[in-house]
């Protein structure tokens, strides 16, 4: 995947926008023209264009916006706000650890930035993550813009900033050859259906693995980096299926992995188990599950297996649970992609519509997705 590049500089404005193409108008009126420039920030990774408009309630131009990439810096700032909010039981500095992490991954640093819209002080008007997802939709391959982590300051709300910011956003990916842009909602979609998401559904279901007396013949081993070729070859074949999927690449599986790791590990001692195992035949992966423990049960991050059946997966489930065999099996949750073919030992059910609603917005020619059986997405790839 090529870095982030910038776009060239340019006059226009996301024409969705109305009070931007009045406060363009209103610029062009006084004989003033608009400057869009480009920066650099230390890395290979370029800014996004930097744009400046803004009108007030009264659609006069008043306030020059910048859009950038988030400095060292002004990344602290914005997690000093977004904390209180998204901490996932951290304290401050565990929190701004697992973030900057994140951005040091191998996949993280050519493919996550935290942008930023800004006034002519520097202070914050809005954020969000920019992810450059690898992606097939039907027959054609590309990128997808993933826009997480949205947030406006308490006392900047009410005035239009994350709409400007999503706005541009969408803008600067459609340059760039975006086939699509997507997001997680947890606010509802009436605010992103406004901007031209629609919604997407996933399955959240319960994994009922039917118990087998004695101990299962499945030799079951924690995974390891070498095995992230082998998961993402499995990704690959048992997405095909399906008319839109990620192309994970070892760099991105070993991100997600990465990501719920740090989290766990920063977090109280007895809070989260992140558990990644494999099966093998000679020296290869041939099944994996990815699990995530709490005192509420297990959540199946994601799996796969070589085996078109899925049989060995099932096997290493039974596998798992035989470890404790007194005990009361876990609840199980997941996203169970419906391209995904079933176990012969498991059981799905207790369906209900994803909570964290998938929202996707077309920025090519292509025909989006609208029912849970075009899509092959784990909860492991939330963003």
């Amino acid at each position: 995947m090529t870095p982030f590049t910038p776009a060239k500089a340019s006059l226009d404005i996301p024409t969705e926008s109305l009070a931007g193409v009045q406060c363009l108008l209103a610029r062009f009126a006084r004989g003033t023209a608009m400057r869009v420039a480009s920066a650099m920030i230390p890395t290979t990774i370029r800014t996004a264009v930097q744009s400046s408009y803004e009108c007030d309630r009264y659609n006069r131009c008043s306030t020059r916006m910048t859009i950038l990439i988030a400095d060292d810096a002004l990344r602290q700032r914005i997690l000093d706000h977004t904390f209180p909010i998204w901490n996932e039981g951290l304290s401050r500095e565990a929190y701004s650890r697992w973030n900057e992490a994140q951005l040091r991954t191998e996949w993280g640093r050519t493919h996550l930035q935290r942008i930023a819209l800004v006034d002519d002080s520097g202070e914050l008007l809005a954020t969000a993550k920019r992810y450059r997802f690898d992606v097939r939709i039907d027959e054609r391959v590309g990128w997808m813009c993933g826009i997480g982590a949205v947030f406006t300051p308490a006392d900047r709300r009410g005035r239009g900033y994350a709409s400007r910011l999503i706005e541009r956003m969408l803008a600067e990916a459609r340059r760039e050859g975006a086939l699509f842009a997507s997001l997680f909602s947890e606010i509802g979609t009436a605010f992103y259906e406004r901007l031209g998401f629609t919604t997407l559904p996933l399955d959240e279901v319960t994994v009922g693995v039917t118990r087998k007396g004695g101990a299962p013949a499945m030799l079951v081993r924690a995974g390891e980096d070498r095995d992230l070729v082998n998961v993402a070859a499995m990704h690959h074949v048992r997405s095909a299926g399906a008319r839109v999927a990620l192309r994970r690449s070892p760099a991105l599986v070993q991100y997600a992995i990465a990501k719920k790791r740090l989290l766990a590990g920063l977090g109280p001692a007895d809070g989260r188990q992140i558990e990644f195992f494999v099966a093998e035949e000679g020296a290869s992966a041939v099944a994996y599950v990815l699990l995530h423990e709490n005192a509420n049960g297990w959540t199946l991050e994601e799996a796969g297996d070589r085996d078109p059946a899925g049989a060995r997966l099932g096997a290493m489930l039974q596998a798992l649970l035989a470890r404790e065999p007194h005990r009361p099996a876990p609840l199980i949750r997941t996203w169970w992609p419906r391209p995904f073919t079933v176990p012969p030992q498991l059981e799905l059910r207790d369906r209900i519509d994803a909570r964290d609603v998938l929202m996707v917005c077309p920025l090519a020619d292509v025909a989006m997705p609208i029912t849970a059986d075009d899509v092959f997405y784990w909860r492991s790839d939330y963003f």
